[in-house]
């Protein structure tokens, strides 16, 4: 053997491949490319994962029970075999060889739920974090973020509402601080509910409702059941309306798909990939701020919600249907990017078309977070709209 090279099996001594069953050395049908042992050359990072990992990649394709998931195995092979040159930024193989990283509850709180933060125990067991602010008696909004968000995401537009505005806002179950929820339900009618029961132990009767994203989505169906408690409706880049379908979903949907792409994300998933996740919100990376990411990676790192988060994608949300929207009379606003790409401003067009008391605003150079992106905007539009309201 040139001393350029070594064989995998004197770099990682002890390591033994499975076969799967119908192939065995004795009965001569092993395929070439499993006995023969991968040549490395000196230097070269092997991305090492657990052998059973390890495994499905290499003998996926002899199972046709598996073959439906051989696109997603190939697509999760290539991610791992561009690991090396993604070490650097993904803070080295630890987490491959470790496991996932937690988060610490105690110094997350410490750090993100200091006062004025709250935290409230709800009829169902879900510990709510939350944020009540601003005069007691002035007329209340209430906030809910979107996927993968937390109460902070407001923050540039908090400031300025306060003063004119009793201001709610929340971390959503299985977000933030809230944490996952003691039944490990994560259906829309889950969310609904928390929303529901917050309102009614703050004493609030009517109220203008906000929401981002699936926060938006989770507002439009409370709007539905309560009626004469939203004196207005505030929908930015809400999630819920029919989209075209152009092309194939992100990968990071179709890896939440299946158990071998969760266990993978959990394996990689990093400091740097949070910060490319907000990247993908937004029209301009610059906006993003290292606060921004780190309270992303450290909500994603709380113990439970990631696994939370998995547990939401098994099950499928609706979109709605034009009866259910056109039920709707409260006025709304919405507030929409030009280049959002994760809700597209064809889906504002369906809400606007469908609502019968909507008016709609399109931001120029702005992504899926109008709200963080161009605050002062989204403050003068939505005070500006709030004056109008009966």
């Amino acid at each position: 053997m040139a001393n350029s090279e070594i064989h995998y099996s004197q770099k990682y001594p002890g390591h033994r491949e499975q076969l799967p069953q119908q192939y065995h050395p004795h009965r001569g049908n092993v395929p070439e490319h499993i006995t023969k042992p991968k040549t490395l050359r000196k230097g070269d990072m092997v991305p090492y994962v657990s052998s059973d990992v390890q495994n499905f990649f290499k003998y996926t394709h002899h199972f046709p029970s598996l073959h439906s998931l051989s696109h997603v195995s190939q697509r999760i092979w290539n991610i791992l075999k561009s690991y090396q040159s993604m070490k650097s930024q993904m803070g080295g193989i630890r987490s491959l060889i470790f496991g996932p990283q937690k988060g610490d509850i105690r110094g997350l709180r410490a750090k993100y739920g200091s006062h004025p933060s709250q935290f409230i125990t709800l009829s169902n067991g879900v510990n709510v974090h939350l944020r009540d602010e601003g005069d007691s008696d002035a007329p209340p909004i209430v906030f809910v973020h979107g996927h993968s968000e937390d109460l902070h995401t407001w923050n540039r537009l908090v400031k300025q509402l306060i003063r004119s505005f009793r201001v709610i806002r929340f971390d959503l179950r299985r977000h933030g601080l809230t944490g996952p929820a003691p039944d490990n339900q994560y259906r829309i009618e889950d969310y609904v509910s928390d929303l529901s029961m917050l309102i009614d132990h703050l004493g609030i009767h009517s109220f203008v409702l906000v929401g981002h994203s699936m926060g938006g989505r989770i507002s439009v169906r409370y709007a539905m059941g309560n009626p004469e408690r939203v004196n207005g409706l505030v929908l930015l880049s809400a999630s819920g309306a029919p989209r075209k379908k152009e092309g194939s979903p992100p990968m990071a949907l179709r890896l939440m798909k299946n158990p071998l792409g969760r266990f993978l994300i959990k394996r990689i998933w990093s400091r740097n990939m949070a910060k490319s996740s907000l990247q993908g919100m937004v029209f301009d990376e610059s906006s993003i701020t290292d606060a921004e990411v780190d309270r992303m990676w450290d909500f994603s790192i709380y113990p439970g919600n990631m696994d939370a988060m998995f547990q939401e994608y098994a099950n499928k949300w609706e979109d709605f249907i034009p009866a259910e929207i056109r039920g709707i009379a409260t006025d709304t606003l919405l507030i929409w990017g030009k280049e959002d790409s994760i809700c597209p401003e064809s889906m504002g067009t369906w809400y606007d078309s469908q609502l019968p008391k909507s008016t709609m605003v399109v931001l120029p150079d702005t992504g899926h977070t109008p709200h963080f992106e161009c605050p002062e905007r989204c403050l003068d539009e939505i005070s500006s709209w709030i004056g109008t309201l009966s």
